[in-house]
């Protein structure tokens, strides 16, 4: 009876350690596609600035956010030493626990009070980019401060670009119109539209073109390939105009945190 009773507790013993293993590396998991989403919102601010940002301070940002990638996102594995002992090369902690503490940039400014929980997510220059980060009814902030949207991961709503200017007024929804952050080229009033029915395949959006003098026209172009998403796709504003972005050949530091441009759409939960 008593070694029934000893291997049924090992046996339970050993269930719970497999489970909070398990539970701890999905929460590494959640927080690394948080940093990948959070490159997305950086390196778009950087490309787009608003007036008065501060680009030297964004470039710093991105910095600090690709050390934290490069140190707990890009290994195989977490070792369990690592996952306890976690410093960046200037002496500075990362986490104590990466399955369950809070988790640190190399500037010393906290990133998130742990992964895996409804907490508060902030950018390395101290910005918050979400109050709330696992709920879909909170704002999300730019690195600047602006406003990005009301509702994060929500069908149907606003997003600004990070000098206030509208992306779209239907985030989420295929076939919506969204806007390039300037006004109409031919003079008219309101910006510049990509697409009336972006999203859908073979409709057309509007490309720039550039002249050797660097004049700029317009073209009207096929949507295929990788311009054709889904409602969940467009719910990843940031990640989408990242591939709008890079039609023109843009260079930006999110590439390092996705392997391919096939997956840099997708907002984590």
């Amino acid at each position: 009876m008593k070694i029934t009773q000893l291997l049924a507790i090992t046996a339970l013993l050993s269930f719970s350690s497999i489970s909070l293993a398990r539970e701890g590396s999905a929460n590494v998991s959640s927080a690394c596609a948080s940093v990948e989403f959070m490159a997305k919102m950086v390196a778009l601010n950087t490309m787009l600035p608003a007036d008065y940002d501060d680009v030297a301070e964004m470039i710093d940002t991105q910095d600090n956010l690709a050390q934290m990638n490069l140190l707990i996102c890009q290994p195989v594995i977490l070792t369990g030493y690592r996952r306890g002992n976690t410093y960046y090369n200037n002496g500075s902690l990362a986490s104590n626990d990466l399955y369950h503490k809070a988790w640190y940039f190399p500037n010393g400014q906290l990133f998130m009070a742990e992964p895996g929980e409804d907490t508060t997510m902030y950018y390395p220059n101290g910005r918050i980019m979400a109050y709330h980060w696992t709920h879909s009814d909170q704002a999300i902030f730019w690195p600047n401060g602006n406003l990005a949207t009301n509702y994060f991961r929500a069908f149907d709503e606003t997003w600004y670009y990070p000098d206030g200017k509208i992306i779209s007024y239907e985030a989420g929804y295929k076939g919506g119109r969204w806007f390039y952050p300037f006004q109409r080229l031919d003079g008219g009033i309101g910006q510049e539209v990509i697409s009336s029915n972006w999203g859908d395949e073979d409709d057309n959006f509007t490309f720039l073109n550039f002249r050797e003098d660097g004049s700029l026209f317009t073209s009207r172009e096929r949507i295929r390939r990788k311009l054709i998403f889904d409602d969940i796709d467009l719910l990843d504003v940031p990640g989408v105009l990242l591939i709008i972005t890079r039609l023109y050949q843009a260079s930006d530091s999110a590439k390092q945190f996705a392997p391919a441009d096939v997956n840099i759409t997708g907002a984590p939960y």
